[in-house]
């Protein structure tokens, strides 16, 4: 299959929101619904895979920070699949990040999706981290003692210190939902919807995501590393601050710590992807600067 990639545009919407209709669950978001946003989107660029006048797959490299690029938004025609066309939209994010002169290059996906983990692995990323993601509805969040507000961020500086002498802890990036991030500094001070809660040798991250399409705060994450021993003093301030988010709080920990959130009995579950499967958030890195 000859394939040529370029840029997309706001012309090209139609022929995005077709490509997002030819697609199954894995669609998530659906591309057709953020494709304008990603294009209006100056830290990304977003492009297109054509055979002919057809577009068959997209994919978006995000700017994470001044050495870190990240591929996101791959999407491949439903009647395209397992022609190599998603690997070839890789290719073509790692061919611009190199292009722009980043050193190292990421993406993430879930366990279940066994051909993105696949492209991973045939390329050369190295498998990193794995997340596992539990969540709980509007509906469901219970009430919690009010003396869990007076928890109080710790400053960035302050927590990545902290960080690095957790057990477990993240290293050179931290998982933030369905992405991750560079530990460092200055890229969390540029972020005022981040904040560091710590109890003892446990952490949460408290991040309170905006929608791609409007850029109002509608989903509250947490996300825990560290020992059990702090987990429900963090979880508990975590859903007080956040019980008046509309769509849902997600709670994503390693597998050490879910069944110590799991026995808070807050009514947290384990959110599935289409298999039917757990969804467990994985990283892949590669560095470009080697090659």
């Amino acid at each position: 299959m000859s394939l040529e990639f370029r840029e997309l545009l706001l012309e090209d919407l139609p022929k995005i929101k077709k490509l997002s209709k030819s697609m199954d669950l894995r669609n998530d978001p659906k591309i057709g619904d953020v494709a304008e946003s990603l294009i209006k989107d100056l830290k990304c660029f977003f492009y297109g895979a054509f055979e002919g006048k057809k577009l068959v797959g997209v994919g978006s490299l995000r700017e994470k920070f001044d050495n870190f690029a990240w591929i996101e938004a791959i999407r491949v025609h439903g009647k395209y699949q397992k022609k190599g066309v998603g690997t070839a939209l890789f290719n073509y994010g790692e061919l611009i990040a190199k292009e722009r002169g980043f050193p190292r290059v990421a993406f993430q996906t879930v366990t279940e999706n066994k051909g993105s983990c696949r492209i991973g692995e045939k390329l050369g990323y190295e498998r990193r981290h794995e997340m596992v993601a539990l969540y709980i509805t509007p509906e469901e969040i219970p009430t919690v003692d009010e003396v869990y507000l007076k928890q109080t961020p710790t400053p960035t500086e302050e927590a990545i210190e902290k960080l690095s002498k957790i057990p477990n802890g993240p290293k050179e990036e931290i998982c933030t939902g369905w992405s991750y991030a560079p530990l460092e500094e200055n890229f969390f001070k540029s972020e005022p919807d981040m904040d560091f809660y710590f109890s003892g040798k446990t952490a949460l991250l408290d991040y309170r995501d905006r929608s791609i399409v409007t850029g109002e705060i509608v989903i509250g994450k947490a996300i825990l590393y560290g020992s059990k021993e702090g987990v429900k003093d963090l979880v508990h301030g975590f859903i007080a601050r956040n019980k008046n988010l509309g769509v849902f709080l997600f709670c994503l920990c390693t597998e050490e710590l879910v069944r110590e959130v799991l026995d808070l009995r807050l009514g947290l579950k384990y959110a599935n992807v289409w298999t039917g499967g757990h969804n467990i958030v994985v990283l892949f890195t590669k560095n470009l600067d080697s090659l």
